[in-house]
């Protein structure tokens, strides 16, 4: 057995999604469709086809015998590359070499497998080769669930395999000399029960050239959107792919170009991260859209991940997707109480997947979306959402109303899962897979009754609620809901203070402060919610050592008695809180901190490849209980970019363009080009304390700065100093 060359036998297992809007292939780069990572503590295997948010496989192998060798493809591996989404790999065997493509389907939900032998010198005439995987056909709701019984017909070609209303097609264009169950033969035909592998083995004649190929596919997700259509011919996995890397190129010409000459590692951030976005777009099924919350196991639409990506979303200009994800989650808004799933009157679903499935029972999801429809209107203009969105938004908010407490005005948060325990019953088997006394974004670690980040939540829907219903809405209600956010904006600088601190409190209970140092309270910053002395002191005790490590913000301070360096929410360092901080650091013009927690992240997308992980330990940088690619890792940075940094805002129905950037006093310059503003296009350049602006939309926009406001015709082109940063000539 021949090994392969050292750089190749040695390089770590690398994580990598290869995926279009409705299918995606989980791999590690050694050669066959496999992915160990660790869940809950423990590894699990993650490779795989995925096709309508379905897992259809698990691990998918491939061997071969040569003669009386027999390899499976790793070992074999010579040398393997990712171009855009086709994974290429090479072996070789004894005589055998192997050209290996995998790539996504994007008409339908599946993913195709080419393999093509080749004799380099002389040898045996045929190679036997063997396919393997495990099905699943469940869409991944918790950690690990597969399901114990399957249908298995075989069918010209191919093989079906079925479970509830979940089916995947097996195919192939090299007839099997044999299948087989779980390494046993079977001689085909129709099989109900436990399936843990199934296979096909096929003799390959090597003819007059030295050559043969073998073409494999998995189809499959609904059963009802599978059809019972069986190809001519399987597809050219070069071609698939090269109609991938078109329409990815079209969208990221699209997209806003960000140059900083001062700050290479932040414009290659900026790269990476909009490219890492753009892996999670997904389209499963009609009238289902939006961007899955992240791989390995949260390759579903999550309510509360879209709404951490869909701003991102719209600072990249794509309008349309942003429209389309935020009207799919309108559309499964509770209308009554509905306890075995969790929902209440007016809330928004934690999860969706085709199916349908759909999950509720998160205390701060909801609250997302009226300022999400408000930023949307803000970024599209003319191209409002209709009235019913509206409406959705004000049922949103009496949700939030529901929740709140008549004395204190702070929305509740906690036993939601409780809650949705107790109506189960015992009507199920499947429980969750961690113990939640909440559910908001840290939801692994109790923090009931008045999470602060709820509260800062609260106050930016009522906020959002003011304007959309103004002139809509009763002038009753509308009073109701400014008493109701003048309450929460008295509440949160007063009863969260934690002056020993110079911080906040993370949570109120039973009308005590919870005096737990958390990233959570930053959020208040660029909410407004605290005075500016106030908000200077929050976010540089944030920056000091006990919370800020320099590979991120932890989810707890390490001086806390609970804190552990490998507890999920209790210790270890998440992305998103570290954009969260870089944001709060813009906020109070600390520009030099603000970039330094950016140069922090985009130094994890450098290290990862381009890929982001979910959470590190809080001890070291490394990766720990983790998705390898997490949307709100990616997210959160691209707006903090747009609107900390840059210090951008905008709103498309006047048009305006607010412009107060916050950079470091050693800046020179700095460009946007293709920013989307409505049906218009905006270029900016920084230049030593100006900003100049080209405007390409229709009529005239509206430059707001720091000290000056300019009106810049269609077509032309307009300036204005920024702020007076020290340093910044004119200053």
């Amino acid at each position: 057995m021949s090994a392969p060359p050292t750089s190749v036998a040695n390089a770590a297992a690398e994580p990598t999604v290869l995926r279009s809007l409705r299918s995606a292939v989980l791999l590690d780069r050694r050669g066959d469709v496999e992915l160990l990572r660790e869940a809950r503590g423990a590894p699990m295997e993650w490779g795989g086809v995925y096709g309508q948010h379905v897992r259809l496989t698990g691990r998918w192998e491939i061997s071969l015998e040569v003669g009386t060798t027999k390899v499976d493809l790793p070992v074999s591996l010579r040398d393997r590359a990712v171009e855009g989404e086709v994974f290429r790999s090479s072996h070789r065997e004894g005589p055998v070499e192997v050209e290996q493509r995998i790539v996504p389907l994007a008409d339908r939900p599946g993913a195709l497998r080419t393999l093509r032998l080749r004799l380099g010198r002389p040898g045996p005439p045929t190679v036997v080769l063997t396919s393997s995987f495990v099905p699943y056909l469940m869409p991944v709701l918790v950690e690990g669930i597969r399901p114990v019984s399957f249908h298995a017909e075989t069918e010209d070609a191919g093989l079906r395999i079925r479970h509830h209303g979940f089916a995947l097609d097996y195919r192939w264009d090299v007839a099997p000399a044999r299948l087989y169950v779980d390494r046993a033969s079977w001689r085909g035909g129709r099989r109900d029960g436990p399936l843990g592998e199934v296979g096909s083995e096929h003799e390959l004649s090597l003819g007059p050239d030295g050559s043969a190929e073998v073409r494999f596919a998995v189809l499959g997700g609904l059963e009802r959107d599978l059809g019972r259509v069986v190809p001519d011919q399987l597809w050219d996995p070069v071609e698939v792919g090269n109609g991938l890397r078109a329409v990815e190129a079209d969208w990221v010409a699209g997209t806003p170009q960000l140059t900083f000459p001062d700050a290479p590692e932040l414009e290659l951030g900026y790269a990476q991260a909009r490219a890492a976005l753009r892996r999670l777009y997904s389209s499963p099924a009609d009238g289902l859209t939006g961007l899955v919350a992240g791989y390995p196991w949260y390759s579903a639409i999550w309510g509360r991940d879209l709404a951490w990506m869909l701003p991102a979303v719209l600072w990249l200009g794509d309008i349309g997707w942003a429209r389309a994800s935020i009207e799919t989650f309108l559309r499964f808004q509770a209308s009554a109480n509905l306890p075995l799933v969790a929902a209440e009157p007016g809330e928004l679903p934690m999860q969706l997947a085709p199916g349908p499935i759909f999950l509720f029972g998160t205390s701060d999801t909801t609250l997302h979306y009226p300022g999400l429809v408000l930023r949307y209107l803000r970024h599209a203009g003319g191209d409002g959402l209709e009235e019913p969105a509206l409406e959705a938004v004000r049922r949103a908010v009496l949700w939030g109303e529901h929740r709140t407490d008549t004395t204190t005005g702070l929305v509740r948060n906690g036993g939601e899962v409780e809650r949705a325990e107790r109506s189960e019953g015992t009507l199920t088997r499947v429980r969750y897979g961690i113990d939640a006394w909440d559910t908001t974004i840290w939801d692994s670690t109790d923090r009931r009754d008045h999470a602060i980040d709820v509260q800062v939540l609260w106050a930016q829907a009522l906020t959002a609620a003011l304007e959309l219903g103004s002139g809509r809405w009763k002038a009753a209600e509308l009073e109701r809901f400014r008493a109701r956010l003048e309450q929460v904006r008295r509440a949160i600088p007063t009863g969260y203070a934690w002056p020993q601190e110079r911080y906040l409190a993370d949570s109120v209970r039973q009308g005590v402060a919870v005096r737990r140092l958390r990233p959570n309270a930053l959020l208040a910053v660029r909410a407004g919610l605290l005075s500016g002395e106030q908000a200077r002191a929050l976010v540089h005790r944030a920056a000091e050592e006990d919370l800020t490590t320099p590979w991120g913000v932890r989810t707890l301070s390490s001086r806390d008695p609970a804190y552990s360096p490998t507890a999920y929410h209790d210790g270890q360092v998440w992305t998103i809180a570290t954009a969260w901080a870089a944001d709060a650091a813009f906020a109070v013009q600390d520009a030099e901190l603000g970039v330094s927690y950016l140069r922090t992240i985009a130094a994890r997308y450098r290290a990862e490849g381009g890929s982001a992980n979910e959470c590190y330990r809080g001890d070291r940088a490394e990766p720990y209980d983790s998705c390898f690619l997490l949307g709100f890792s990616i997210a959160p940075f691209l707006t903090t970019l747009f609107e900390g940094l840059w210090g951008l805002s905008v709103d498309a129905r006047v048009p305006r363009l607010s412009v107060r950037p916050a950079f470091p006093p050693s800046w020179q310059t700095a460009t946007i080009d293709r920013l989307r503003i409505g049906g218009g296009l905006a270029r900016l350049r920084f230049d030593r304390g100006q900003v100049e602006v080209r405007w390409s939309g229709p009529g005239s926009l509206k430059l707001d700065g720091p000290r000056a406001t300019v009106a810049v015709p269609s077509g032309g082109t307009g300036s204005l100093p920024v702020a007076a940063l020290p340093g910044h000539p004119g200053a």
